[in-house]
């Protein structure tokens, strides 16, 4: 039985997903790597990082965290909505079994 969260989550990510993975690359890596700069660049004033190069370095450590978030939450979107589904789908052969079982006797 799916709770109200994995109904939620399942309604979403099947909404994400529609496109494929380029349209949800295309929309989350240039919002993570905006996300990614502003915290880059907050920490580095926290710790009075200066470089000479300091615009470059938060460009690409923003860039990096932007590709790698948005890499590592399809995955792991993907595998939970496919956990849930398997799960979704194996205690309907289960209960179909059961209902079989029952009906021979």
């Amino acid at each position: 039985m799916l709770s109200a969260k994995e109904k939620r989550f399942i309604k979403s990510w099947e909404e994400q997903r529609t496109g494929g993975r380029a349209s949800y690359f295309a929309l989350y890596i240039p919002v993570l790597t905006i996300v990614s700069a502003i915290i880059t660049a907050f920490l580095f004033s926290m710790f009075a990082i200066v470089s000479s190069n300091l615009l470059i370095s938060i460009a690409v450590i923003s860039l990096v965290a932007g590709i790698s978030l948005s890499i590592l939450s399809w995955f792991r979107n993907e595998k939970k909505w496919k956990t849930i589904i398997r799960r979704e789908i194996k205690q309907g052969q289960q209960q179909d079994h059961g209902a079989a079982d029952a009906s021979k006797n």
